[in-house]
């Protein structure tokens, strides 16, 4: 078993110097900085990508509204919600990822591939394909 990395201290000279594991990690367009909790040499746990999680629920919103009969139409509904019919018809395919996938996103672990970008483009709806379209 490989040991864990520290955070480790020194004296340089007149400086304090302190080397401290971090990971980095891409999230929503931007990136983090994943340092590992006090006292621990494990990695923080990853928080969810709230971009991607938040499409998803709009996704999922979006389409309790046309099948309550709230907006019959995708083009009514992308009008009162003042955005593009053909970004909302995207979102609303968000809906079809398994729930395995959107559990994973929940908990901060989506597949390695799987970013908003990606997740807009068109994707399989077999959900066992999805685990490797998203890989």
């Amino acid at each position: 078993m490989t040991p864990r990395p520290q955070i480790h201290t020194e004296i340089q000279g007149d400086r304090l110097v302190v080397r401290v594991p971090v990971s980095f990690r891409k999230s929503g367009g931007r990136r983090q900085i994943i340092a590992p909790p006090q006292g621990s040499a494990l990695p923080a746990s990853h928080q969810p990508d709230q971009t991607l999680l938040k499409a998803i629920a709009r996704g999922h919103r979006w389409r309790d509204l046309l099948e309550n009969g709230d907006c019959s139409t995708v083009k009514a509904l992308a009008r009162k919600e003042r955005i593009a019919p053909s970004y909302l018809s995207r979102v609303l395919r968000l809906t079809l990822l398994s729930p395995a996938i959107v559990e994973a996103v929940v908990e901060g672990r989506p597949p390695a591939g799987l970013t908003l970008t990606k997740a807009l483009a068109p994707f399989p709806l077999d959900w066992a394909a999805q685990m490797d379209w998203f890989a």
